[in-house]
């Protein structure tokens, strides 16, 4: 029977997670009864963790993943977080056929499993109190020791001791990397909030009021707008590397970190099942202790009184007895021992495979992000090496002139257009008075001083010969009055709006 369980999808609830189950192959047999898809919640899935660990005391469980954390659950990553975890944990269930084909593991699985039947929970009524607060020695962390005085039949001790000092190894590598990963983890996350900092700045730059030069030449103009939106290039590109390293951290703990921490929390069951191998074989040696304490006694007596005195017809059932004892307790501390050696290689073969697995999405995972962090790199280079595209500037000033002066020949061609532009405002302006009386009043530059006018040709010759007086350190009257104030309306417009940047 080959049967596959994952989990595709997990949505949060108001207080705990659900997660959709995928169960695919032949169902034969009890597998009739189980449902294809199935939603459990997280409480339920404790449910069946602690009836399998409660049924399956010599068998090595994969460690429920930790409570969900009602303040988190609002967010997807955590969510995607968790349903990995418990991904994993049917992963290791669905290898063990002892555990699958389970009455409780049926009944979880199928239609009767109730809402109602919930696991414990790892906080209680009075949870915040102090007293609760207290941590309580867990001695399932630990190996207990014994060493037997007498010679043990079967007893691989010295084996056992080295898989002991193993574990302790494997259980502090496991939880260096796992610590190590989390502070480069940090460490990348502070770089991409320093980059993000540093993007915000330099798109700041570009809003200053700071220009290269004194503005007024059009080199600097075009020098200016490139150098704006090579920066603008430059801070985007620092914002969207800062979000890259936040997501590189957050999926490196889902799909490496927590592998660590659960291989790190599968040596505490392992540890139990050695105890337990410990325990039996200190039984073992304690009825065989009692037997050898009857036979000595019933030889003895054997010695002084006979084999038929009644004292010692009794000691001899006795020791009969013990012996049978000890035959039993051998027979147990074989038997578990064997389960244990069992457990070791299943082990070791579920945990070859998940590191595999693990270290691929790892390398996997940083060379997909590289590659990103490459292509932004790149294509931000590529862009801010594309030439300028410049647009044309309506006066065509020579380079011995300022930009504030015109050519004669633009006034000849443009006079008509003038007299044309201000018949047609001296009409809108007559027939919208009643509603704008200002429209009379002469147009001003926002970035001008108030137009001096010579009041004896106000009247016609307005047109021609309007002067305007700009509020410059380095610009001289004469130069102002250069400009061509019979140029069209239009062109003194944009004229002015650029004299304004």
């Amino acid at each position: 029977m080959n049967i596959t369980l994952t989990v595709p999808e997990a949505a949060a609830t108001p207080d705990t997670i659900q997660f959709k189950l995928v169960l695919e192959g032949n169902f034969q047999g009890e597998f009739e009864k189980v449902l294809p898809t199935s939603f459990r919640t997280f409480q339920q899935i404790s449910w069946i963790y602690h009836r399998l660990k409660k049924n399956f005391p010599a068998i090595v469980l994969p460690p429920l993943p930790d409570q969900p954390i009602s303040s988190l659950i609002d967010d997807q990553d955590y969510v995607e977080r968790k349903r990995l975890q418990i991904e994993r944990f049917f992963d290791k269930i669905m290898g063990r056929f002892e555990l699958t084909e389970n009455v409780d593991f049926i009944h979880f699985l199928s239609a009767d499993m109730s809402p109602t039947e919930v696991g414990p929970s790892n906080t209680g009524v009075l949870s915040f109190l102090k007293f609760n607060r207290v941590i309580k020695p867990n001695t399932d962390r630990g190996f207990k020791s014994f060493k037997p005085s007498e010679i043990i039949d079967g007893n691989d001790q010295d084996v056992f001791h080295k898989h002991q000092i193993y574990i302790l190894l494997q259980e502090s590598y496991y939880g260096f990397i796992a610590e190590s990963l989390i502070q480069l983890i940090q460490t990348r996350e502070g770089l991409g909030d320093v980059m993000t900092h540093m993007g915000d700045l330099i798109i700041e730059t570009t809003q200053s009021k700071y220009r290269l030069g004194l503005g007024l030449k059009l080199d600097s103009r075009d020098s200016q707008r490139n150098l704006d939106r090579k920066m603008q290039m430059m801070g985007l590109l620092m914002d969207e590397l800062g979000f890259v390293f936040t997501r590189q951290g957050k999926e490196e703990s889902m799909k490496f970190g927590d592998v660590m921490i659960e291989y790190k929390n599968s040596l505490d069951p392992l540890k139990v099942i050695f105890n337990s191998r410990t325990v039996k074989l200190m039984d073992y040696v304690d009825q065989l202790k009692f037997r050898n304490k009857k036979r000595d006694r019933s030889d003895k007596l054997k010695l002084r009184l006979g084999i038929n005195h009644p004292e010692v017809r009794e000691v001899i059932a006795e020791e009969i007895e013990a012996s049978e004892e000890l035959e039993k307790s051998k027979k147990d501390f074989d038997e578990y021992q064997e389960k244990v050696k069992k457990e070791i290689k299943v082990f070791e073969q579920q945990k070859s495979k998940g590191l595999k697995k693990s270290i691929k999405d790892y390398v996997d995972l940083s060379i997909r992000y590289e590659k990103l962090k490459l292509y932004n790199l790149e294509k931000t280079l590529q862009d801010m090496q594309q030439p300028v595209v410049k647009i044309p500037f309506n006066y065509s000033i020579s380079p011995s002139q300022s930009i504030f002066e015109s050519s004669s020949s633009s006034v000849a061609s443009s006079s008509q257009n003038a007299r044309q532009q201000k018949k047609k405002r001296q009409q809108q302006q007559q027939t919208q008075h009643f509603k704008h009386k200002d429209l009379k009043k002469p147009l001003k530059s926002s970035a001008s001083l108030p137009t001096a006018r010579n009041t004896e040709n106000n009247q016609e010759n307005s047109s021609n010969t309007e002067s305007v007086a700009v509020a410059s350190n380095n610009i001289t009257r004469d130069d102002l009055s250069k400009i061509s104030m019979s140029a069209s309306y239009d062109d003194r417009l944009s004229a002015k709006n650029w004299m304004a940047e």
